[in-house]
């Protein structure tokens, strides 16, 4: 961290994390202009993922897994950036290698990114794919060399050790065993509700449904029936299961958390099928976001500053 000349390490960090959440905003605007969306869409797009999902508290947070995140995010949205432009496969590799260095799950969207570069810019799938290999060889390198310094070993022998006596990790590290926690996480976990306090609703520290802390992210579903008719949005929808299919099949769904933090890792594309299930119909995008979804986007907004607010100021967590 290069603020670590002024400041202490930990408080680089919490700089770092801010400056790449917020980064990511300008980024994920370029990136949802380029997947197509218009530029009232693109606008909504970016407010809705800096102020109105649980990117916002990880990134102010600024704790080791929540600025993992905020790093991945930046690097994810320019990755999604050049994909949805068509543009450099080697681009591409790096920015999901650097991406991958902070969360790893997220290698896994390397093929469907390869499939929105090569359909935007009108070359073979065998060529994007070999060219984002490429961009991301010097990254995996980089994994490898420093697992092997640290353990020596070039797999991660830290997450290994975890599957040792450890009751959450009954079924080793990945199963398909641990999808209904999970989905429990992701869909249905529920805030408590707390009598004689004006912050009534009380954020779950082992995490809260999706649809809560995000409602807008409810357009998502919606926009699966356009996956048949447009390619790109197909490729956005695989990206987007690719990104959390680790995560699903991962022992745990984390401890210290607002909302699903998880989901960050499919942030972009979430964002993007959300405004496709709002704006675009039968390949035509409207001219503005309806009302509906600017007012299921305020609120999201409203959850999630209440939400850091309560935590971070005034340590109001379970």
């Amino acid at each position: 961290m290069p603020f670590a000349i002024f400041l202490s390490p930990a408080a680089a960090q919490v700089v770092a994390s801010r400056i790449a959440g917020g980064a990511s905003t300008g980024v994920l605007y370029a990136a949802l202009r380029a997947f197509g969306a218009p530029r009232g869409y693109a606008l909504i797009g970016a407010m809705l993922s800096t102020f109105g999902t649980t990117l916002f508290f990880s990134s102010v947070d600024g704790r080791a897994w929540y600025a993992a995140h905020a790093a991945s995010m930046l690097f994810l949205s320019g990755a999604f950036l050049v994909a949805s432009r068509g543009g450099s496969g080697l681009l591409i590799g790096a920015l999901v290698g650097a991406s991958s260095l902070a969360r790893l799950p997220l290698a896994a969207v390397t093929p469907a990114l390869a499939w929105i570069a090569a359909r935007r810019g009108r070359f073979t799938l065998w060529r994007a794919l070999v060219a984002v290999g490429l961009g991301g060889l010097p990254f995996a390198v980089l994994y490898v060399a420093y697992n092997l310094a640290r353990w020596g070993s070039p797999l991660d022998e830290g997450y290994a050790q975890l599957t040792r006596g450890d009751i959450f990790f009954d079924h080793g590290l990945f199963s398909i065993f641990y999808l209904p926690r999970q989905l429990n996480a992701l869909l249905l976990a529920l805030p408590d509700l707390v009598g004689g306090t004006p912050f009534f609703l009380r954020p779950r520290g082992e995490g809260m449904s999706l649809l809560l802390t995000t409602p807008a992210f409810v357009w998502v579903f919606v926009a699966l029936r356009e996956v048949r008719r447009d390619k790109i949005v197909a490729g956005t929808a695989v990206a987007l299961a690719l990104a959390l299919l680790p995560d699903l099949v991962y022992a745990t769904w984390g401890f210290q958390q607002f909302g699903y933090r998880r989901s960050i890792d499919a942030q972009p594309f979430l964002v993007a099928m959300a405004l496709v299930g709002d704006g675009l119909r039968n390949g035509t995008w409207r001219r503005r976001p309806t009302t509906l979804f600017i007012a299921a986007v305020a609120v999201s907004m409203l959850i999630n500053v209440y939400a850091t607010i309560a935590i971070t100021r005034f340590d109001y967590w379970q």
